[in-house]
């Protein structure tokens, strides 16, 4: 358990290190394409491609990194009318149930990854190869999928409710999560 905990922690030190690059990347370029275009009347053509690439990073690294916290939306008006015994079960349900639903789409986007490189696709005005840039939502996905079956996981092995593998229900892990 000891290398998979440095393991676990060595992606979630990953996670927080490219979703916080993307997101100053992204708004570095913004800024600067705003300046570039009303100041010198000229915009940069690979702004816009930049953009799009942080944001699908953010959005798949960052569905991990709640997953792994406890971060996610969560619609909880019917969970918390439930006792403790009826919120475990259904958390072992949401946990699993997400968690598979997130392998599959893990699969669907490993498919179309490959197809994207089959293809030969690029982005216009960088020219790099699409399919690098797509390698993250499968990645994305299956971290996510993991954290969901850890927290399955540990609702069967615990008395307790857990919502993420670290966060108990009702609490938070204790951790400030501005970027």
């Amino acid at each position: 358990m000891g290398l998979l905990k440095k393991l676990n922690d060595l992606l979630e030190r990953f996670e927080r290190f490219a979703i916080e690059l993307s997101v100053m990347l992204m708004a570095g370029i913004c800024i600067v394409n705003v300046i570039c275009r009303n100041v010198f009347n000229y915009s940069l053509s690979f702004g816009e491609e930049v953009c799009q690439f942080t944001i699908v990073w953010v959005t798949f690294l960052g569905a991990s990194y709640a997953a792994r916290h406890g971060l996610h939306i969560r619609m909880s008006a019917f969970y918390d009318l439930l006792p403790k015994g009826l919120r475990k079960v259904m958390m072992l349900v949401m946990t699993l149930g997400t968690g598979l639903l997130m392998f599959l789409l893990t699969w669907y986007a490993c498919r179309y990854v490959g197809k994207m490189a089959l293809s030969g696709r690029v982005s216009p005005a960088l020219r790099i190869p699409m399919w690098m840039i797509m390698t993250w939502v499968p990645l994305g996905l299956a971290s996510t999928g993991i954290q969901y079956m850890a927290a399955a996981f540990r609702n069967l092995t615990s008395n307790e409710v857990w919502i993420a593998p670290n966060v108990k229900d009702g609490e938070d892990s204790g951790r400030e999560y501005s970027l």
